[in-house]
Parts: C-alpha cells; structure tokens; sequence
C-alpha cells in the first residue's frame, strides 16, 4: 500500500512539473533568440500577461503595490502628493483607482483570452473596444497626472520601479526565475517602455540595461530621507493594516524593512531588520514556492479584476475587492482618480 501511494505522489509530481515548466520550455522553443520579442509589442504584451497574470500573479501584484511604495522614497515625489493631501484623506480610494487604471491598461490580453478560453466568441468589434478601454486609461493616467508639477527624471524612476520590482521579487519568492525572454522581452521592460511613450515621457531608457542604469543613478542622486517620505507612507501602510488583525501591526511594520533595499530604508528613516525575522519570511516564502512547483497544477484562466463588459448602468464592476469596496455600483475609466477632477458632465460610453 505504502509504494502504491508513494508511486501516485510521484505521478503526481512529475505531472505537475510537466505542466508548470510547459509554458516557459514553448517559449524558448518559439522565440530562441530573445531579443525578437523586444522588437514585437504584440508578442511581448503577450508574454508579459501570461507572466504576469497567470503564471505569477499574487507575487507580481505585491512586487508592483512595493514599486509604487518605494516612489515615496524620492521627496520631489512624496511632496507632491503630501501636498494633495489625497492619500491622506482618501488612501483606499487612491489604490483602487491606481489599481483600476494600471489593469485597465495592461489585461486587454487576459480578457480576450479568458473569453475565449469559455467558448465564447469574441468579434473584431469586441476586440477593438477592449483596446478603446486601455486608450482611454492612459488618456486619463496622463489627464490626471497634468494636473501636478511632476518631474520627468520621476516618471522615468517610476516606469524603473514598475519594470524592476516584479523581476526582483519574482526571482527571489517565486516557483521558478524568470527566463530572459519573461525579461527582455517578457515585456516587463517592453510594455512599459511602450507605456511610457504613450505617456510622454521623455528621454525614456530603450533597452531594460539603461534603465537600470538610471534607476542606480536616480537613487544616488534623488533618493534621501525627508519627512515626507513616511509622511506619504504611512497612510498605504494603515491601509493594509486593515485588513490584518490588530495583532498583526507591529508584525507587519517589522517586517516592512525585510523587503526593501538599503536605500529605501534610509530614505523612510526605516531601522535596519533584524536578520532573523527576515530569514523566517524569506523562509516562509520559499516554502510556499515550493509547494507550487511540485504539488499545484498551474492556473487556467488569467487573473483580472477588470471585467470584460459593464454592467448595465454602463460601469464596470471589479471581478473581486482587495483592501474594501470603492465602486459598489463600478466604475467609469473617466471618473477614476480624485474626485475634483471627474467629468463635469455625464459621460456616455459607446
């Protein structure tokens, strides 16, 4: 009886490893050399969605709620928005809209596919209005964003942090490391860089190598403690306190040092970790990779939190809450972002 039960977990196993390396082994057998993927935004849009939504989608999620924490480091940034008072007043609000407008952006790809992973036709006009919906995202991310005296060396830092995070974090915590085309081309430097120019931003990095390089010089020279910088923290941080028990926080806010870098630290005046509460986390994560890589199938279908049609007030209802709902009733792409600077008038959707 024992070797029949431990014949079937090996079974199992191996089964399992088969299909949790089958994407990335089809991916070096399709693109061998990986720097055709940074020349093609399609493929790499595609790529990065399998990355990011599907194969490593709750450590990706974390890696960029991080990357949009360490942009408090820098004060020509935490000042503007202390200045705002926006994620003081309205913290929750302020992370679901950045959330709402980023996957906005980025899940056209997951969305298509999870519809037709349903057997569920999707027509060219179908197709054309999810693309209309990250259009409109990004007109609104840089409709929003005008209306603050932004840097243009901090939007660059930005896109650094929003490309560099995942990969450090996916590396580090995950089931497996990242493959060169999930890096060049995985379309974490490539999608954003396209982003970017949509943006327009200036004087954007053209290769993942530059922008680590400016990211490296950025910190030596515009990355300092200010008291702002916690100032602007800490209201993100109350934020995940909520949805912890009370006896978490101090857990948590001694854990917060263990994941950033040294020089985060020092810009939010952060203690360094003791080095054995970061090996325990390290620890845990470790073993939650390996559970995944040798006993869970991997998923199905794209993780998404954006719909792919509204409902018929004309909103969009987020498949599912994080820190509390924002949009009982959904939401419009044009009413994202601070309340004051939401359409005058009714918007229609077509």
């Amino acid at each position: 009886m024992f070797l029949i039960l431990l014949g079937a977990l090996i079974t199992y196993i191996a089964v399992v490893r088969y299909y949790r390396y089958q994407y990335v082994n089809n991916l070096k057998r399709d693109y061998p050399d990986p720097d055709v993927i940074l020349k093609n935004g399609k493929i790499a849009q595609e790529i990065y969605c399998q990355t990011f939504r599907k194969e490593f989608p709750l450590i990706s999620r974390e890696s960029v709620e991080v990357a949009l924490f360490k942009t408090f480091t820098s004060p020509t940034v935490s000042k503007i928005l202390v200045s705002t008072r926006e994620l003081e007043k309205h913290p929750l609000r302020r992370a679901e809209d950045t959330e709402l407008i980023l996957s906005e952006i980025i899940d056209v790809y997951p969305r298509i596919q999870n519809q037709l992973m349903e057997n569920r036709k999707v027509s060219s006009m179908e197709t054309a209005k999810q693309y209309e919906r990250a259009e409109m995202s990004i007109h609104r991310l840089n409709e929003l964003h005008s209306k603050y005296p932004i840097l243009n060396d901090d939007y660059i830092f930005t896109i650094a942090l929003f490309v560099n995070e995942p990969i450090r974090w996916i590396n580090a915590f995950e089931w497996r490391q990242l493959d060169i085309r999930e890096v060049n081309a995985s379309a974490f430097f490539k999608v954003w860089y396209d982003i970017g120019h949509k943006m327009n931003i200036k004087d954007l990095p053209d290769t993942y190598e530059r922008l680590m390089e400016f990211k490296k010089e950025y910190e030596e020279r515009g990355v300092r403690y200010s008291p702002s910088n916690w100032k602007v923290a800490q209201p993100t941080l109350c934020l995940l306190y909520s949805r912890l028990p009370r006896f978490m926080k101090p857990v948590v806010r001694g854990a917060l040092p263990c994941f950033l870098e040294k020089v985060d630290r020092q810009a939010f005046g952060l203690e360094e970790p003791s080095w054995m509460m970061t090996q325990l986390l390290h620890g845990i994560l470790r073993l939650r990779a390996n559970f995944i890589r040798y006993f869970l199938l991997p998923r199905r279908q794209y993780w998404t939190r954006t719909p792919w049609q509204p409902e018929q007030n004309g909103k969009y209802m987020p498949t599912f809450c994080i820190y509390g709902t924002v949009y009982p009733n959904g939401y419009r792409i044009s009413e994202l972002g601070p309340a004051k600077f939401g359409p005058k008038c009714p918007v229609m959707l077509h």
